[in-house]
């Protein structure tokens, strides 16, 4: 068989597609990790949370290129584009709910960032499975 001449320059969108679930792979296994140090720091070890702040000042900027690399990904942009700036918007939340649960200004702020830390798991695993998309494993099922 003749070898393909096709490169990835070739097919931008779809090298495009393969670095976006990279990215959010890193970025759901981040959450993982995340969640295990945060879990350590509140129920075994105090001394956990320095790691879990210096863990989120790394992974915090995977969120950055998603929007971009979402929209080199091709027609049709719209909602794979919102789609992959929610964890932007969700990283900003975060810094927001736990600053003023700390301030003591919004006692439910701690809760309401671990909830938030899920919802984003959810963003970033469904990223990464190309739900965006109607590709990978979630193809053709309806959630």
């Amino acid at each position: 068989m003749a070898r393909s001449r096709l490169s990835w320059r070739d097919d931008r969108p779809a090298a495009a597609r393969m670095l976006l679930r990279c990215l959010s792979g890193l970025l759901t296994v981040s959450l993982l990790i995340q969640f295990f140090i945060a879990g350590m720091s509140s129920t075994t070890n105090p001394d956990w949370w320095e790691y879990h702040r210096i863990w989120v000042s790394i992974f915090q900027w995977l969120v950055l290129p998603l929007p971009i690399v979402a929209w080199f990904c091709g027609k049709p942009r719209g909602g794979r584009i919102l789609f992959a700036v929610l964890p932007i918007l969700q990283i900003a939340l975060q810094y927001f709910l736990v600053h003023r649960a700390l301030d003591g200004r919004l006692p439910t702020g701690v809760g309401l960032h671990a909830v938030n830390a899920a919802l984003m798991l959810m963003v970033a695993t469904l990223l990464t499975l190309g739900w965006h998309d109607g590709e990978g494993i979630v193809k053709d099922r309806k959630i």
